[in-house]
C-alpha cells in the first residue's frame, strides 16, 4: 500500500479555505475564494506512510517501526520519522488502527483527511499560532515554483521533500507534533471544536491592511480569488505575504487568524 497517498492527501488536503473566504468578504473582493493552502496537520497524516508498502490489514506497530527505522536523510523521510514518533504519545491513534483493521486505502485516506481537518479546530490558540509560523517558514524556504504549488494546494511529494530537506529536525518535529495532536484530538472528540468569528477576522485584516498598505491589500485580495491562474511569481508572493502577516501579528488578531486558517 502506498501510504503517501493514504495520508499525504490528509496533509495536503487540509485547506485554508475558511480564512480565504473570510478575507474575500472582508476586503469585498468576492464571496468565494477557491484557494487551497496546505496545513501542517494535513502535512502529516498522509505522507509518511510510503515506506510501509502493501501490507493488509494495516498494522500500526509495524508501520511506525518501518518509518522510524528508515535512516534516509531525505526531508520527507526525516519528517515521517518525527511524525511516527509523535503518534506514540497519542494512544487514540493506535486504537483507531486497531478498531479499523480492514479499512481500505480509500476509506482510510478519506477519514484521515476529515479527521486532520476537523482536529485542527480543537487545538489551542498557542498551537495554531505555532502552525501558522511553521507554514510561514515553509513557504519562505521553498523556491518560487514549490511555494506557488504550496499556495495552490497542489504541491507534490517531491516538492515537499525539497522543502523539508531545508528544515532542521527541531522544526520538523514541531510540525509533526501538531499534525499528530490534531488527529488525536478529533479521534477522542476533545477539546471542544471552535470556529472563527467573522467580526474577529475582519478586525485582524484591518491590521494587516494597515501594515501592508492599500496597494498590496488590493493585490492580495484580488490574487486570493484566482490563485490557480496566477503566474508562479505572483502566487508565491501572495502565499508568503499571507502567512508572514499571520505569523507576525500578536494578541487577539493573531489568535483570530490562526483559528480562521482552520475554520470553514
Amino acid at each position: 500500500m502506498d501510504w503517501s497517498s493514504v495520508l499525504g492527501s490528509a496533509l495536503i488536503g487540509a485547506v485554508a479555505g475558511g480564512v480565504m473566504g473570510l478575507l474575500g468578504r472582508v476586503l469585498k473582493a468576492g464571496k468565494n475564494v477557491s484557494v487551497a493552502l496546505v496545513t501542517v496537520a494535513a502535512l502529516s497524516s498522509s505522507m509518511g506512510w510510503r515506506a510501509y508498502q502493501q501490507r493488509r490489514p494495516v498494522d500500526y506497530d509495524s508501520m511506525v517501526e518501518a518509518l522510524i527505522a528508515n535512516e534516509s536523510s531525505g526531508g520527507l523521510d526525516r519528517y515521517l520519522r518525527q511524525w511516527a514518533l509523535a503518534t506514540k504519545d497519542h494512544p487514540e491513534i493506535r486504537q483507531w488502527f486497531e478498531v479499523t483493521p480492514t479499512m481500505t486505502r480509500q476509506e482510510r485516506q478519506q477519514q484521515s483527511i476529515q479527521l486532520a481537518q476537523a482536529g485542527l479546530r480543537r487545538l489551542s490558540d498557542r498551537v495554531l499560532i505555532q502552525r501558522a509560523e511553521a507554514l510561514s517558514q515553509i513557504v519562505d524556504l521553498a523556491d518560487e515554483k514549490d511555494c506557488a504549488a504550496f499556495g495552490r494546494g497542489n504541491v507534490t511529494d517531491a516538492g515537499l521533500n525539497r522543502i523539508f530537506s531545508l528544515m532542521d529536525d527541531e522544526t520538523l518535529g514541531r510540525i509533526s507534533v501538531i499534525a499528530a495532536s490534531a488527529l488525536a484530538a478529533e479521534l477522542r472528540q476533545s477539546p471542544l471544536s471552535r470556529q472563527a468569528m467573522t467580526t474577529d477576522v475582519a478586525q485582524a485584516f484591518v491590521e494587516i491592511s494597515i501594515r501592508v498598505g492599500d496597494q498590496d491589500t488590493q493585490r492580495l485580495a484580488s490574487n486570493l480569488q484566482r490563485m490557480n491562474t496566477l503566474a508562479d511569481e505572483e502566487a508565491c508572493w501572495t502565499t508568503r505575504v499571507l502567512y508572514k502577516q499571520i505569523a507576525t501579528l500578536r494578541g487577539r488578531n493573531q489568535d483570530a487568524l490562526a483559528l480562521a486558517l482552520v475554520s470553514n
